[in-house]
């Protein structure tokens, strides 16, 4: 998976990740994902509201291309936390 955190910090390797959300192991892995924000699970603690949605959905779109549906939903609390640490969509 490509460097989120690099995204995150503006290409700077600082800054400090708060983990607020925690993987759920049991949870599956969806079905149907031809929404991308599907691969992220539960993203209700995110508050995005709909332009943030749709941006998250080019990134994670683009990201599926590059790396593939499972890569995305494997790191989907790790994507989670960053964007709860550093306030920006990766």
């Amino acid at each position: 998976m490509t460097d989120i955190v690099k995204k995150a910090t503006g290409n700077f390797h600082s800054g400090t990740i708060c983990f607020f959300c925690r993987d759920n192991e049991n949870e599956p892995f969806p079905a149907d994902y031809s929404d991308p924000l599907a691969l992220l699970g539960d993203i209700s603690e995110l508050h995005l509201g709909t332009a943030q949605k749709e941006e998250m959905r080019k990134i994670l779109s683009r990201d599926i291309e590059e790396e593939g549906a499972e890569a995305v939903w494997k790191n989907r609390t790790y994507r989670k936390n960053i964007i709860l640490s550093f306030g920006k969509l990766v």
